[in-house]
């Protein structure tokens, strides 16, 4: 689906050029799903600044799935918010159940913190039921997102651009780089041994707002090994889109856990 598309959004340009690195994601943030993701797909929904394992995306991308999103509703089930969280899920899921000891075993958390915090909050958030001493999960808790894409955008440095890309790895099904096309030029030698390791590149032209995929990504992680990043940053999402907000914060909208590093522009 590489070619351009143009925003209705005029973003303020200096000599051809994007002034501030948040001009060129106001250009991309409306349009550059329809690049990314089947054109006119209903199911996917764009974010700014949501936290990731590592590091803050500028985009965040998620095909919803409408099937989980209808069963969260009719069962009240709320999103997570720390990778602790999700890595219990995941466990409980390929297990069936486990008592609070298999758990502790299995994902190397205190037996104390699970039994005064952990499995308690999940309780409430409407994913656990307890049974017998056994734990396991409720309906409605199946992954919420099913695909996940990251931007990171720089005006110039597309080298910086590049490495916060990859940090993006173990959070989203493919991660991308968008710059100033003004300042593409350096980086076109590059573009197939950038797309090798895993990051696609888009130019943006500051005096039309259109952008261009030049390179997608090649898979570099198996999707086994990223699956608790995805899940985190899916359910982030999700907790932006259930109180009608599309851009997130560090703190305090995620509550219980932090992540685990700082936003990096």
């Amino acid at each position: 689906m590489t070619g351009a598309v143009t925003t209705s959004s005029k973003t303020p340009a200096m000599g051809g050029r994007f002034r501030y690195e948040t001009d060129l994601v106001d250009a991309l943030a409306p349009v550059v799903a329809h690049s990314v993701f089947r054109r006119g797909d209903p199911d996917v929904v764009t974010f700014r600044e949501v936290p990731a394992v590592r590091g803050v995306p500028d985009l965040v991308m998620i095909r919803f799935d409408p099937v989980v999103l209808a069963a969260r509703a009719e069962h009240a089930v709320k999103p997570l918010s720390g990778d602790r969280e999700v890595r219990i899920v995941q466990l409980l899921r390929r297990a069936g159940s486990l008592d609070r000891g298999g758990i502790a075993r299995a994902t190397g958390l205190p037996l104390e913190y699970l039994r005064r915090s952990a499995l308690p909050m999940l309780e409430q958030l409407g994913w656990l039921q307890m049974h017998a001493g056994d734990v396991m999960l409720r309906p409605g808790t199946a992954p919420v997102g099913r695909r996940v894409v990251t931007v990171e955008a720089k005006l110039r440095d597309w080298f910086r651009a590049f490495n916060q890309a990859r940090d993006q790895f173990h959070s989203a099904d493919a991660a991308y780089i968008a710059l100033d096309e003004r300042a593409g030029g350096p980086l076109q030698d590059q573009v197939d041994a950038i797309a090798q390791r895993g990051v696609g590149v888009i130019l943006v032209n500051a005096d039309t707002n259109r952008h261009r995929v030049i390179a997608r990504p090649h898979r570099v992680l198996d999707r086994r090994m990223t699956s608790v990043g995805r899940e985190l940053l899916s359910e982030r999402s999700h907790a932006l889109w259930s109180r009608g907000e599309r851009s997130g914060q560090v703190s305090p909208v995620f509550g219980w856990y932090p992540p685990t590093s700082t936003h990096h522009n």
